[in-house]
C-alpha cells in the first residue's frame, strides 16, 4: 500500500492544529482539577455528577471557594455549586441606579430599596425573589426584586447598580449570558418584601447544621 506524500506546508498545518488541541486542553483540564479537588474537599455541597470545564460559574466557584466564603450570604454558594449543572443562556441587559433619570426611584416593586445585587425582570416570568447569576460585564448574582414597563421576555434584565451610577451607560443595551438559579413561579401580585426574607437555604456546612 504506498502512503500518500505530505508536504511541508500539509505537515506544518497538521503540528498546529495539533498544538491548538493540547493548549485547549492544557487550560481546560487544570480548570477540572482544580474545581474537582474543591469538591473532594466540600462534599456538602450539591455538586452535581459532572459539569462541562467551559461552564461560566466554574470560576465562579472556585473564586469563592478559595476565599472567605464564610462571608457570603449561606444561600448563594449552594446555589452556584447547584448551577454549574443549569446550561448558560443569551440574554440583554441594561442597567439603572436611583441617580438614572429614569431609574424608577429608590424602591423596588417589591418595596425593597435599591441596592447592587438585585434586577428588574419581566414578571410574567420570573417571580419575586428568583435569582440568576448575570455574565460580563455584570458577574454578580442578582436576585428578581423589581419589573419595569421596557422589560419584556424571559432572557432581559435591567441590573441594578447602585453606587456606580457610570456603569449603567458603560453598559448600555448589552448581550451576554445567565445562568438561572432559582426560579420562583410568576405572579401578579408581589405585594411587599417579607421583613428578614433570603433565597432558600438548600444545605449548610456540616458544623453549622442544624
Amino acid at each position: 500500500m504506498k502512503v500518500p506524500d505530505i508536504s511541508r506546508v500539509g505537515l506544518r498545518r497538521i503540528v498546529m492544529a495539533g498544538a491548538v488541541v493540547v493548549v485547549l486542553c492544557a487550560i481546560a483540564v487544570p480548570a477540572v482539577a482544580g474545581l474537582t479537588a474543591l469538591a473532594a474537599e466540600h462534599q456538602w455541597l450539591p455538586w452535581p455528577s459532572v459539569w462541562p470545564a467551559e461552564h461560566p460559574l466554574a470560576p465562579v466557584v472556585e473564586r469563592v471557594l478559595e476565599g472567605n466564603w464564610r462571608k457570603q450570604p449561606e444561600w448563594k454558594l449552594p446555589m452556584l455549586v447547584n448551577g454549574l449543572s443549569k446550561s448558560p443562556e443569551d440574554c440583554s441587559i441594561t442597567a439603572y441606579c436611583s441617580e438614572c433619570c429614569d431609574g424608577g426611584g429608590r424602591y423596588t416593586r417589591w418595596g425593597s430599596h435599591v441596592r447592587r445585587g438585585i434586577c428588574a425582570a419581566d414578571p410574567r416570568y420570573w417571580g419575586p425573589g428568583s435569582v440568576v447569576w448575570i455574565g460580563p460585564p455584570v458577574n454578580e448574582v442578582c436576585i428578581v426584586e423589581d419589573t419595569g414597563g421596557a422589560i419584556k421576555g424571559p432572557h432581559r434584565f435591567d441590573v441594578c447598580m447602585e453606587g456606580a451610577h457610570e456603569m449603567c451607560y458603560r453598559i448600555g443595551r448589552s448581550r451576554t449570558i445567565y445562568v438561572p438559579l432559582h426560579r420562583v413561579e410568576p405572579t401578579s401580585r408581589w405585594g411587599d418584601k417579607p421583613k428578614g426574607w433570603q433565597p432558600p437555604v438548600w444545605v449548610r456546612p456540616p458544623d453549622e447544621a442544624s
